[in-house]
C-alpha cells in the first residue's frame, strides 16, 4: 500500500494528481482541501479508483497552524500509519499583488508568504512522524520558475509577492533534503499550466492563457516522483520539461 498526501486537491494540478494516483492499485490518497463540504471536493470521493485504492478527504487551510496536524490525526484514526509521498501543492496567486516591490501591498505580500512559504512547512511538520514510518519517504514542493533567484533577471515581471514566496518555499524544500538524510525532497516547477490560477497568471503578463496542458504537467511530475531517490533528484529544483533550474 502506498499513501500519498496532496494539499489543494480539489482543483487544478492537485486534483489531477489525486485522480492519477487513485487509479493506481493499492493507493491511499489523503486529499486536503479548504472546504471538504463543497461539491467539488466531495466529488473526489467518487473518482475512479484502482483495486484496493481509496481517497480520504480532510480540511486543511494553509494558514492554519493546527489543520494539518488534525488531518494527520484523523488519517491515523482511519488506519494510516505511514505516508510515502507528501505533495505540497496548495498555494495562492493574487493578481492584485502583481506590483513592483516598492508598491506591493504588505497585506498581499504577507498572504503569499503565509500560504506559499509557511503552508508547505506546516504540512511537512504535521506529516513528518508518518513520513519517517515510510521506507521511501518523499516530500514534493510544487513550486514555480519565478522562485529562482539566480535567473531573476530573466523574469522581468513585477511578481515579487508570488516569486518571493516560492523562493522561500524552495529554501525549505532544499533544507529538508539537507536535514533529513532518509527523506527525498524536491522542488518542482510544473510549467505554465492551463489551470484557473495558471491562466490568471498568464493574463497578468499579456498572454491569453498558459501553455502547458494539465495532463502533460501531471504526467511529468508523477514520472519524476516515481524515480526520485536521494542520489537522483533529491535536493534539486526541477522543471517539468526535465531541466534543472538554478536556485
Amino acid at each position: 500500500m502506498v499513501t500519498v498526501l496532496i494539499s489543494g486537491a480539489n482543483k487544478g494540478i492537485g486534483r489531477a494528481l489525486a485522480e492519477k494516483y487513485l487509479v493506481r492499485p493499492d493507493t491511499t490518497v489523503l486529499a486536503t482541501v479548504r472546504n471538504p463540504d463543497s461539491q467539488e471536493a466531495k466529488s473526489l470521493l467518487n473518482a475512479p479508483t484502482g483495486a484496493g485504492s481509496r481517497a480520504l478527504l480532510f480540511k486543511v487551510e494553509s494558514t492554519s497552524d493546527t489543520d494539518a496536524l488534525e488531518a494527520i490525526k484523523s488519517a491515523q484514526s482511519s488506519g494510516v500509519d505511514a505516508i510515502d509521498i507528501v505533495i505540497a501543492n496548495a498555494g495562492v496567486y493574487t493578481p492584485r499583488a502583481y506590483q513592483p516591490v516598492a508598491q506591493v501591498s504588505l497585506t498581499h505580500l504577507k498572504e503569499h508568504l503565509d500560504i506559499n512559504t509557511l503552508g508547505p512547512v506546516r504540512l511537512f511538520q504535521a506529516a513528518f512522524p508518518l513520513l519517517k514510518n515510510s521506507k521511501t519517504p518523499k516530500f514534493v514542493l510544487i513550486s514555480s520558475l519565478v522562485g529562482t533567484i539566480t535567473n531573476l533577471e530573466q523574469i522581468p515581471f513585477p511578481n515579487g509577492a508570488y516569486g518571493g514566496s516560492k523562493a522561500g518555499a524552495n529554501f525549505f524544500a532544499k533544507k529538508i533534503h539537507c536535514e533529513n538524510p532518509d527523506i527525498v525532497s524536491i522542488a518542482i516547477h510544473p510549467g505554465g499550466v492551463k489551470t484557473e490560477a495558471g491562466n490568471e497568471a498568464a493574463r497578468a503578463v499579456g498572454f491569453d492563457e498558459s501553455f502547458v496542458e494539465v495532463e502533460d504537467s501531471v504526467n511529468a511530475i508523477i514520472k519524476k516522483v516515481d524515480s526520485l531517490t536521494r542520489e537522483n533528484g533529491s535536493g534539486t529544483f526541477w522543471g517539468f520539461d526535465d531541466t534543472i533550474i538554478p536556485w
